[in-house]
């Protein structure tokens, strides 16, 4: 994953970048438990209703950022400690939490202080860790 951006670049402010990925939010009301657990034990590639690959921890989400149009690539990961300064993001933070089961073409809408960070899922790679 050298050479692509990654959300450090992206045109958000430092405290923005931080809120994001920052795994101290408790879950969205909308992300029930159940769901996250659901997702973090399902032991298959989770695929989308039309058979497209969806976010989970591990995979590897090209972010799309609007009005600007910058794009990023993020990896979810199930570590509390992902951070923006590297690649890996925690399904955690309200990013993260955001991201998992949306398919590419998605909008992804994060609510940051008064400011709605908007996102397109532009693709979804899943990503194979060799030793």
């Amino acid at each position: 994953m050298t050479g692509r951006a990654t959300l450090k670049n992206f045109p958000l402010s430092r405290l923005e970048r931080y809120l994001l990925s920052a795994s101290w939010f408790p879950l969205h009301k909308a992300r029930k438990p159940t769901t996250l657990l659901r997702t973090l034990g399902t032991p298959q590639v989770p695929r989308g209703d039309k058979g497209q690959l969806s976010a989970a921890p591990g995979h590897s989400i090209q972010l799309i950022a609007l009005p600007e149009g910058e794009s990023c690539w993020v990896t979810l990961s199930t570590e509390h400690t992902a951070s923006t300064d590297d690649n890996p993001l925690s399904i955690w933070s309200p990013l993260g939490q955001a991201l998992l089961g949306k398919t590419c073409g998605d909008l992804v809408q994060v609510k940051v202080f008064r400011r709605t960070l908007t996102f397109i899922v532009g693709d979804i790679l899943r990503v194979k860790q060799t030793d």
